[in-house]
């Protein structure tokens, strides 16, 4: 009996660690070709901590057997660090560095500032004024940015409530002709010089990109906010409560649900390649930051990133989780930086205020001193 059960477990590790080295394909197989990948990528925290369960479970009995989760895991180490940064601390701002040459930079998605009421919290929007104005961040870029035409939710009533922030500009995905709805919007402390949206023919999504003059040199930041999977309250309570019947309407939920991960997938894959194309054509130095509503083991994280240094991993510490939503949490908000470009006091803040968690990171930029 003992040797039959060891053979089943062994059989079971065996099995999560392919899954788990499939997972690892997923930032480079592009979803809307093979799909399979991409999902594992989703699912790839909980395969690592499976997997880990069982290498300690060998580790324990003194087996052998250790090596199969051990070798995956390690040939995984990249993902890993995107995971888990090994970075103890915050890494601290250098005291050499003048303060002339620092940018403390923010991305929040602000889930339209609360104007379908997802919280009870009557004060969300001015509490996210408040949030920011504690914070006094240079550049912010915000995701989900929602305004209307009635009395104090127009876009100047938000500008004049960040007044700090005197530089802005605003991309309306759903109707860019009209100045209300919602969309994307950085703020600045220095000078917007260019603007130019970036097409995805998404209603409910966008980006963009905004020359800033830095001093005397212009960068250029780009604004995010990829393809969402749109779950209906039916997929979240459905989600919240399935226990596996394989019943024709439970099994139809899961092939709905499925179908919506692989459009949102494939259509973040297609936004990720018109991104990366136009960071690859930048004449200045860029900054990217934004909702990308992907994990870092996906094809469209990777795609975005290439060239570029992420934040978190440079700067933050512990799994950096951004999303506070309904379904499980992952880091799925960046802040990513070209050169000369370097991080430091990555920080993601715990603010209940979305269901996001908004983050900042200062950038030291070597320019020219203006004083």
């Amino acid at each position: 009996m003992g040797k039959v059960l060891g053979r089943i477990i062994t059989a079971l590790n065996m099995i999560a660690a392919l899954l788990l080295l499939l997972s690892y394909l997923a930032p480079l197989v592009n979803p809307s070709k093979f799909f399979l990948p991409a999902l594992l990528g989703l699912l790839y925290p909980y395969l690592l901590m499976v997997n880990l369960l069982f290498l300690l479970y060998w580790l324990i009995r003194l087996k052998k057997e250790v090596l199969i989760s051990l070798l995956v895991i390690l040939l995984g180490w990249n993902q890993l660090h995107h995971l888990l940064p090994i970075n103890f601390s915050r890494k601290p701002i250098p005291e050499n560095i003048p303060q002339s040459q620092l940018m403390k930079v923010m991305s929040y998605n602000v889930r339209g500032f609360n104007i379908y009421e997802w919280t009870r919290d009557p004060d969300v929007k001015p509490e996210i004024y408040d949030f920011v104005a504690r914070e006094e961040p240079d550049i912010i870029c915000f995701q989900e940015y929602y305004t209307t035409p009635w009395k104090g939710k127009t876009h100047d009533d938000i500008a004049r409530q960040l007044s700090s922030l005197p530089y802005n500009e605003v991309y309306y995905t759903a109707d860019p002709a009209n100045r209300r709805g919602s969309g994307i919007a950085t703020f600045s402390r220095y000078p917007i010089v260019r603007r130019s949206r970036i097409p995805f023919n998404s209603a409910g999504n966008g980006a963009m990109y905004t020359d800033i003059l830095l001093h005397t040199d212009t960068i250029r930041v780009f604004n995010v906010h990829l393809q969402s999977i749109r779950f209906s309250q039916r997929d979240y309570a459905f989600m919240d409560t399935v226990r596996l019947k394989y019943s024709d309407e439970q099994m139809q939920e899961i092939r709905n649900i499925g179908s919506q991960l692989k459009l949102a997938f494939s259509l973040r894959a297609h936004q990720a390649d018109m991104i990366s194309s136009y960071i690859r054509d930048s004449p200045h130095p860029v900054v990217v930051m934004g909702d990308f509503n992907d994990t870092p083991h996906s094809f469209a994280y990777r795609k975005i990133k290439k060239g570029l240094k992420d934040a978190f991993s440079s700067a933050g510490h512990g799994f950096g989780n951004t999303y506070a939503g309904e379904l499980p949490s992952f880091r799925i908000d960046y802040i990513l930086y070209g050169n000369p470009f370097r991080a430091f006091r990555f920080e993601r803040f715990k603010a209940e205020y979305s269901d996001h968690f908004p983050i900042t990171t200062w950038l030291h930029y070597p320019g020219k001193d203006p004083r």
